[in-house]
């Protein structure tokens, strides 16, 4: 299983394309990604066997339910596959940069089994705005670091 972590910051090119950091790149080889809206204003890549896993989780999404209705509806709307090209780059659509307000440079901020892409400014005003220390989230935390 892929584990991706670490930060990296790369430049978009005038097509939308984005080289994918080189030790993110050497675990995605071959697999089929998916790119869609992530949470608190980011955009996120699935790897394959990540993927299985959401997939999965939304075919529990009750279609009847209003709020789980709204939810597939956006998240299905800003999924696309995407591939690393042979130069080790990734295209991201025009909508999604805009949602994420991504215009030239790409934060890539691994997640242990996806990767989250941030625009600098957004994720630095992300990283001022948290709510909690490290310590005080660890401590609310069930595991053993």
């Amino acid at each position: 299983m892929a584990e991706f972590t670490g930060t990296y910051v790369h430049t978009l090119d005038e097509k939308g394309r984005v080289s994918v950091p080189a030790s993110f790149r050497r675990q995605l080889t071959g697999e089929d990604l998916f790119l869609n809206l992530g949470l608190d204003g980011c955009l996120v890549i699935y790897p394959a066997e990540k993927w299985e896993r959401v997939r999965a989780s939304l075919d529990h999404l009750s279609r009847t339910q209003s709020r789980q209705r709204y939810f597939l509806r956006r998240f299905a709307r800003y999924l696309h596959p995407v591939s690393v090209d042979g130069q080790g780059r990734i295209s991201i659509p025009s909508e999604l940069l805009r949602q994420a307000g991504i215009e030239s440079e790409i934060v890539f901020l691994g997640q242990f089994d996806s990767i989250e892409l941030w625009s600098p400014d957004r994720f630095g005003r992300y990283s001022q705005q948290e709510e909690y220390s490290y310590e005080e989230a660890a401590e609310a935390l069930d595991i053993d670091i």
